[in-house]
């Protein structure tokens, strides 16, 4: 199943659903974009992945030019919050983040 996650920026939130959605199933292949991407990711989100064993070092922000949403079987709009500027603070969104792309793995 191809899921399109999809937020303002794409640079927090959006790539971490997306790779939480993979890590929950080998059968979901799940990528991210926003509608207004950002020129990057935020570099504490790289740390913050890392300790869950997701690597997102390298990862660039799609937006519509980058991604069809036409190729997906499924879109996520994921809850969009600001990234925070504390590696406490991240973990606990993306703690959050986790938790919601669980819930939302389990619907589908």
């Amino acid at each position: 199943m191809k899921v399109l996650v999809v937020t303002e920026t794409d640079s927090c939130c959006g790539p971490m659903a997306a790779a939480f959605l993979c890590d929950y199933s080998p059968s979901i292949e799940a990528v991210s974009m926003g509608r207004n991407p950002s020129s990057y990711v935020e570099p504490l989100l790289v740390v913050a992945m890392r300790e869950c064993l997701i690597d997102l070092e390298g990862y660039v922000p799609k937006g519509k030019n980058d991604v069809d949403p036409m190729d997906f079987d499924m879109v996520y709009e994921c809850p969009d919050m600001p990234c925070p500027s504390t590696i406490e603070a991240i973990r606990e969104l993306r703690d959050y983040i986790k938790n919601e792309a669980y819930l939302f793995f389990r619907r589908l």
